[in-house]
């Protein structure tokens, strides 16, 4: 996706922020006066003074008039030091710039204005990056590290001392002479200017007294220009550093991640621990910040399918959103009922884009529909049955909705698949859903069952706590096991299969459980390919730290229902033959028949991937489905409640000392 970037207008780029100046210009505000050696030397100054003749007593003073020469030489030595004060200011600015010091010096090795020109006007990547800043909410970025009252003062600064300067020049005196000194203005902030330049602007056609009103003001210029080029560079830096800011957000920053947390305060510190990664970003790209800011976005498709959903629920938000519902008379309320309750679910799907007809108080067939619909795109059963957990999700507020839209985009951004590629699984742990993308192309989508929230112990790791949860993370799919066998962990062994064999002595033949005796003396036990086989037909693998890999199940009934988080951690999921069909078929070149025929051998059947499937493993309650709608899935682990609550880490688990293991 090619960004479109409007240039802003003068006002709206000072309008960013109303919040007041902030620091890095208070630093240096007052730290630009007259450059050294800009004052007329003694002897000029003498000749400037009015001289009394030494003979005839009240003859009327002379006064020197400079010549055009001698004003362009002050202006030229100026200009000169000019490059050497600009550079020692900003290193000045950089340095009180703290966390983003490192990263600044690199950036501005070579002092060199990055966004403005030395007249002060913004060039077009400038006004581009003042788009997207102006655009932060729309990616539920975190305005407070992005200084924009500093950048909406630096501008207003920019406006200021601009003004001042041709109010010094204006007041030179005569038309001619106000020209010259725009003129000398001018070489003083591009550094490029002689004397025959101030000639071509009038200089050679001044009168004495034009000269000496122009040789009065031009300390006054020299001093207006110095402060107006250092407000220049603060400026500049100030758009600089919310760049930096961005990219930081956009690709180091982890404020919404359950586990692996980024705090606030830690955030602040990423652009000088990671300066060497930014300044590869940004370095090179003078006169393109803009665009190397857009390409930090994910490229996950999701991110801008769900920046359309933004726009959509910012309007519904602006507009007003929605009342909460009246309590209802009774537990549910059907097709067929009647009164206050219906007109008012009407009026509250109408508000969320639904037509929901115009049955009025009456719950009709077309009311019926559009329940159907709601209840399927917030994860409910969809019975078209109004009950209390339709309620709660009809009643959350449409600006919670636009908040949960914000998190999913950060939640993307924090993905470890945030950049996918054009062929990879992404399986959503919110909505319980695996989707397969082919060659840029969504070929399946699986319904699945994820770990269950429960609070359990494992008495091998002695771990208590939240530890069936499925883990956020991707790894590479290597191999497809046809007919696979089931080798239970340890923790089952001991804490289930021992258990049952202590009151059940078939246990093991009644559910096609083997156990080998290894040359070592140890125990394997494995359970046969089968109908029994809690994997079922197909597993795919991968290696990962969790051992956590997508498989079929033999308790098929759960795909049934509308939230399914059931599982010790790993990703069952519906159809699993289908998807090898998939997988195989393009990475093998296998037919559907022979995958099935060897499913139907019912012995295991390793099938090696020539080239690895990435896996991306997420947790994003906010989607778009394949019809192109918005969708909000549960927030099964709480995983957002916590990060609207300000309870980010969360700790899912804690040391849990067991008294013993063996007979449990």
């Amino acid at each position: 996706m090619k960004p479109r970037f409007s240039v802003l207008t003068p006002a709206a780029m000072t309008g960013l922020t109303a919040r007041t100046v902030g620091c890095v210009l208070a630093l240096t505000a007052g730290a630009c006066g007259t450059p050294q050696d800009s004052k007329p030397p003694a002897a000029e100054s003498v000749a400037q003074a009015p001289v009394q003749p030494a003979s005839a007593a009240g003859k009327a003073a002379v006064v020197r008039t400079p010549t055009l020469g001698e004003i362009a030489k002050k202006v030229a030595e100026a200009a000169q030091q000019a490059p050497a004060a600009d550079a020692e200011n900003l290193q000045k600015a950089i340095k009180a710039s703290r966390g983003d010091a490192k990263v600044l010096k690199a950036l501005y090795v070579k002092p060199q204005l990055r966004f403005y020109d030395a007249q002060g006007t913004l060039g077009a990547d400038g006004q581009a990056v003042l788009a997207l800043l102006a655009d932060l909410d729309h990616h539920g970025l975190d305005k407070a590290g992005y200084r924009l009252a500093a950048i909406d003062g630096a501008n207003a600064k920019i406006a200021e001392a601009f003004s001042h300067v041709r109010q010094v020049g204006q007041s030179a005196g005569s038309p001619r002479a106000v020209a010259v000194a725009a003129a000398a203005a001018k070489w003083l902030h591009s550094g490029e200017g002689s004397e025959v330049v101030l000639a071509q602007a009038g200089g050679d056609q001044l009168n004495a007294e034009s000269l000496r009103a122009l040789d009065g003001k031009i300390a006054e210029i020299i001093a207006a220009v110095a402060q107006a080029r250092q407000v220049v560079w603060l400026a500049d830096l100030e758009l600089q550093r919310a760049v930096v800011r961005y990219m930081v957000d956009m690709q180091l920053g982890r404020p919404a991640h359950p586990l692996n947390y980024t705090a606030p305060s830690a955030v602040a510190h990423l652009a000088d621990s990671q300066a060497e990664k930014i300044t590869g970003w940004l370095g090179a790209k003078t006169g393109k910040q803009a665009q190397v800011m857009h390409d930090a976005w994910p490229t996950h498709p999701q991110y801008a399918l769900l920046l359309e959903s933004y726009n959509q629920y910012k309007k519904l938000v602006d507009a007003g959103g929605w009342k909460p519902l009246p309590k209802q008379a009774a537990k549910s309320v059907k097709q067929g009922d009647s009164g206050p309750f219906v007109e008012a679910l009407r009026t509250r799907l109408a508000a969320e884009g639904y037509d929901p007809g115009l049955g009025g108080t009456r719950f009709d067939e077309a009311l019926r529909e559009v329940v159907v619909t709601f209840q399927s795109r917030h994860q409910l059963d969809a019975d078209g049955v109004v009950s209390h957990t339709t309620v709660v999700e009809l009643d959350v507020p449409a600006e919670q909705r636009l908040r949960q839209i914000q998190l999913a985009l950060e939640r993307l951004r924090e993905s470890e698949g945030r950049d996918p590629g054009d062929t990879y699984i992404w399986v959503n742990i919110a909505f319980q859903k695996l989707w397969a993308v082919m060659d840029g192309k969504l070929e399946q989508t699986h319904r699945t069952v994820v770990g269950n929230n429960d609070t359990d112990t494992d008495q091998i790791t002695q771990m208590k706590g939240k530890i069936n949860r499925t883990k956020m993370f991707s790894h590479k799919m290597t191999r497809v096991i046809l007919a696979p066998r089931w080798y239970p962990t340890q923790r089952v062994v001991e804490l289930e299969i021992q258990k049952h064999l202590a009151t059940e002595p078939n246990y093991l033949e009644k559910h096609d459980y083997v156990r080998e005796v290894q040359g070592d003396g140890t125990e394997v036990y494995y359970q046969k390919s089968g109908p029994e086989n809690l994997l079922g037909e197909v597993k795919f693998q991968g290696p990962n730290k969790y051992n956590i890999y997508l498989h079929d199940t033999n308790a098929k009934a759960l795909f049934a229902r509308a939230r399914r988080a059931y599982s010790h951690g790993c990703i069952r999921t519906q159809d699993p033959v289908t998807l090898a069909d998939l997988v195989l078929g393009r990475d093998r070149g296998m037919s559907s028949k022979e995958i099935r025929d060897a499913i139907k051998e019912k012995e295991e059947k390793i099938v090696n991937l020539k080239t690895p499937l990435s896996v991306h493993i997420d947790y994003v309650s906010a989607a778009v489905d394949e019809d192109g709608n918005t969708v909000f899935g549960a927030d099964v682990y709480g995983y957002d409640q916590a990060f609207f609550d300000g309870q980010l880490p969360v700790k899912e688990a804690e040391e849990y000392k067991a008294a013993s293991v063996k007979g449990l």
